[in-house]
């Protein structure tokens, strides 16, 4: 990752609902992700998800994926990532719990936290120098109240099945969704984009996401599209906007619609 966190930037900024490269990051999922992970195909080698709160890219190795390329359009996302899996390196269970936990209700204090030096010492020394000059600044958003549901929350045979398999960061790419194939150099069994399309509302700026990202998926794999609401996207896209004068671009894929608010597009040929 070529970016380099300008502190003082990041101070500066208004906290807004448009999204940018210091916007806060969710401590914890308020997403079943075991709903949508489950999708992953078989003998997944490459993965792409959202950074967010780190949970997804822990999700994804939890459920198979060999490889897992996270991106994001905040830095703070890819913090508190590196935080969760340097954390799963060297506590147990409950330290790990118990450091969430107090992150949330210290979001914008933490470096004081119990066992957090234990887990800095795991960072890079660009992203220390950035977490330390923040102190007191908010860069974690508690969202959902921390635990309120089970199905948020890794259980301790997951965490320890992931402690056998995280052995290094993930790769991270900081990326606005729109300019995201750009920056990829990987083929990928499996993408998620979650919750992505709920802000990126066009149908026009959802076809070029999609398209963009076609030529990234190999044969067999899935782009899985997950919703908060429903939309005429997610029930027939290839009746939206642009993507109805161009249905060629999907003459390799096959739409599927799964339960709950979820949508996948499957590449059968290529």
């Amino acid at each position: 990752m070529d970016f380099i966190p300008d502190c003082q930037a990041a101070k500066n900024i208004i906290r807004n609902k448009r999204f940018h490269e210091y916007s806060q990051a969710y401590i914890c999922t308020n997403e079943d992700l075991r709903m949508s992970m489950k999708y992953i195909p078989k003998n997944c080698n490459r993965a792409l998800v959202v950074a967010a709160s780190g949970d997804h890219p822990l999700f994804c190795s939890l459920f198979g994926a060999k490889h897992v390329d996270t991106f994001d359009i905040s830095y703070n996302a890819k913090c508190i990532m590196d935080i969760k899996t340097a954390a799963i390196e060297c506590l147990d269970y409950s330290e790990y719990f118990d450091l969430l936990l107090n992150l949330w209700w210290k979001s914008s204090d933490f470096t004081d936290i119990q066992n957090m030096d234990m887990v800095l010492e795991n960072l890079s020394s660009i992203e220390l120098e950035y977490l330390y000059s923040m102190k007191g600044h908010s860069l974690f958003n508690q969202g959902a109240f921390f635990g309120e549901c089970d199905k948020c929350m890794l259980t301790e045979q997951e965490y320890e099945k992931l402690r056998g398999i995280i052995k290094e960061p993930y790769n991270f790419i900081m990326a606005d969704i729109m300019n995201l194939s750009d920056k990829l150099t990987s083929s990928y069994d499996f993408v998620h984009l979650s919750n992505i399309f709920d802000y990126v509302d066009k149908p026009k700026d959802q076809f070029d996401v999609l398209s963009s990202l076609f030529k990234h998926v190999n044969v067999g794999g899935r782009i899985l599209i997950e919703h908060i609401t429903d939309s005429a996207w997610q029930k027939n896209p290839f009746l939206v906007g642009k993507a109805a004068r161009t249905r060629d671009v999907f003459k390799d894929w096959r739409f599927r619609k799964y339960g709950g608010n979820i949508s996948c597009f499957e590449r059968v040929r290529g």
